[in-house]
């Protein structure tokens, strides 16, 4: 006959409890019957709620990314914040920089008045993450986009009112609209494909004259790749103080090192001038040396592989200069740079060191 003591696990204590289950917790609160669940529940009814939720979401997390400067939602890849998380897009970025280098001052974040640098300002991950995920309005058609990533491929194969070209433009036809346009009246009004033979004969004609004119870019190419000597290379441009105040204000003066070539001694200026709202750049090569005869120059300026955004390799537009120099013509006047636009020259001031490359094409 067996009793406790034959059983070796036996002792003194009671079994510990089981954990209750959430089902089996009686509750307390007769105020309240089945608080935890009816909490639960209604979390998981707002979750799967909808629509009403997730557009509220969307609405606060939208105005939360917001530029400080424009209050636009940035591009996903072109936000940047201060060290205290203010965000910033990229053209308000390069305005303030620009702006900051331009009057020969430090820049500040608007919002907590941080001073900011090219080398303090970070994309923040989660901020990118976030913008690419939000719900994005064409500004086109209007149309709302789920999340912003989808935009790219809607304004280039489901937009209506995208920019294009009509259908028949290989047979002379130039007009151009939208695409809503072409396929509810242009399609039908284009009177192209009833051409003739002998019309469609003169514009092929035409188009072969447009393609001979086309190719005059190609030939100078090829006229400056046959010059005697070629010279280019990477400058950095430095600002020349001014203690003018005044003149400041209107006036900005950036100079290269010295730059050696075919055996002469040059630098590039930049000048950067204000009148109200309007800056304009101008550009200017000059021999600092005496020659022992006159130089055939011809010189472009462009910017330089790996230095900058992608944006800033098309920021120059394509522009040959040609000039004499000898003994008493060392320089010529100053020549307009060719941007592409605005933005483009704040891209440039904002660059923590201004580096363009110089082309240099002697002929004899």
């Amino acid at each position: 006959m067996s009793n406790a003591s034959d059983n070796p696990n036996h002792n003194d204590e009671p079994p510990a409890a089981k954990r209750p289950r959430l089902s089996d917790v009686e509750n307390t609160n007769e105020d309240e019957p089945n608080g935890t669940l009816s909490t639960m529940e209604s979390s998981g009814v707002e979750a799967r709620g909808g629509q009403g939720g997730a557009s509220d979401l969307h609405k606060r997390l939208h105005n939360l990314l917001l530029c400080v400067v424009c209050r636009e939602v940035p591009h996903p890849e072109e936000s940047y914040q201060c060290k205290h998380g203010h965000i910033m897009c990229e053209d308000c970025t390069n305005h303030i920089l620009a702006d900051a280098r331009i009057t020969d001052k430090d820049a500040h974040c608007p919002s907590c008045r941080i001073c900011i640098t090219c080398h303090n300002l970070e994309q923040n991950l989660v901020v990118r993450q976030a913008l690419w995920e939000l719900p994005i309005e064409c500004a086109s058609c209007a149309v709302e986009l789920s999340v912003a990533k989808e935009l790219p491929k809607h304004l280039k194969f489901d937009c209506e009112l995208r920019v294009v070209r009509c259908k028949y433009q290989c047979l002379g036809c130039s007009w151009e609209g939208t695409l809503k346009d072409r396929e509810l009246s242009h399609n039908a009004a284009c009177g192209f494909p009833q051409r003739n033979g002998s019309d469609i004969l003169k514009f092929l004609q035409l188009a072969n004259a447009k393609g001979r004119f086309s190719s005059v870019p190609l030939m100078k190419l090829h006229r400056e790749l046959s010059a005697s000597r070629i010279n280019f290379r990477n400058v950095k441009m430095s600002r020349i103080p001014n203690r003018d105040s005044d003149f400041l204000r209107e006036f900005v003066l950036l100079e290269s090192e010295t730059i050696t070539a075919f055996e002469e001694q040059w630098v590039l200026r930049l000048h950067l001038t204000t009148a109200g709202e309007r800056r304009t750049l101008s550009c200017q090569l000059l021999l600092l040396s005496t020659p022992r005869g006159a130089l055939m120059v011809d010189y472009m300026i462009r910017m330089p592989q790996g230095v900058g955004s992608v944006k800033q390799q098309h920021d120059i537009r394509l522009q040959l200069y040609s000039h004499i120099f000898d003994a008493k013509n060392k320089g010529e006047g100053r020549r307009k740079l060719p941007l592409e636009g605005p933005q483009s020259l704040y891209r440039l001031f904002a660059m923590n060191e201004i580096q363009l490359r110089l082309w240099m094409f002697l002929h004899y």
